[in-house]
């Protein structure tokens, strides 16, 4: 019996890892790498028909839209479930499905970003490229986005976390990416601040107080 229940208990973060990604595999997933495909598919017509420097100066613009996309996309699976139905059908909790959700999600965003990151490389169209290291610049940029989605979710409107990541990202996209020449400290300086952010975030999932207003007891 001891035998079963040690095994049972292995094996349920692989099952709630198996179920999340059914769960969220198609906005999640499938619509971020899907965005950074078709951007990275524009940027390689576009040096093929009017040379690189032009297909640069588009890049510019296309490279950050992947970042939202990613950021929207999580904002919309953080908050897109019926929170009462949730915590009540999941042995695991609230936080624990959350959390294994933004896991799933960070580790598309990173893979999207370097999948878009590649091909624009490859061709010489990618602004200030300082050779492979710069793919953690759009891939950096959907991670953060992802862990802006995670913070902002706490809310539990969905229009509420949209707002904070669309906000978020023309801050980086408009603001700091622009003025930020060092790759170290435009992507680190940032994630190290909504790392501590999503251990807030983590924290506060987890407490009896917002379970139970999730739960209706607030009201």
């Amino acid at each position: 019996m001891d035998a079963l229940d040690g095994a049972g208990a292995r094996s349920a973060p692989w099952a709630l890892l198996g179920a999340q990604v059914r769960r969220v595999r198609v906005v999640g997933i499938a619509v971020p790498l899907t965005t950074a495909a078709l951007i990275a598919l524009a940027g390689s017509c576009w040096a093929l028909a009017a040379g690189t420097a032009s297909a640069s100066l588009a890049m510019l613009v296309l490279m950050p839209l992947y970042a939202a996309a990613a950021g929207l996309c999580a904002a919309a699976v953080f908050t897109g479930d019926a929170l009462v139905e949730l915590h009540a059908s999941t042995p695991a909790g609230f936080r624990a499905v959350q959390t294994m959700r933004a896991a799933v999600l960070l580790v598309a965003a990173a893979a999207g970003g370097f999948a878009l990151f590649a091909p624009l490389h490859l061709l010489g169209v990618v602004c200030n490229d300082a050779g492979w290291a710069s793919a953690l610049s759009p891939a950096g940029g959907a991670v953060i986005m992802v862990l802006v989605a995670y913070a902002a979710a706490l809310a539990g409107s969905g229009r509420s976390a949209t707002l904070v990541v669309a906000l978020v990202w023309l801050f980086f996209a408009l603001i700091w990416d622009p003025n930020m020449a060092s790759l170290a400290l435009q992507r680190g300086v940032p994630l190290l601040v909504l790392l501590a952010v999503g251990a807030c975030a983590w924290h506060a999932l987890g407490s009896p107080e917002y379970a139970w207003k999730k739960l209706g007891g607030a009201r």
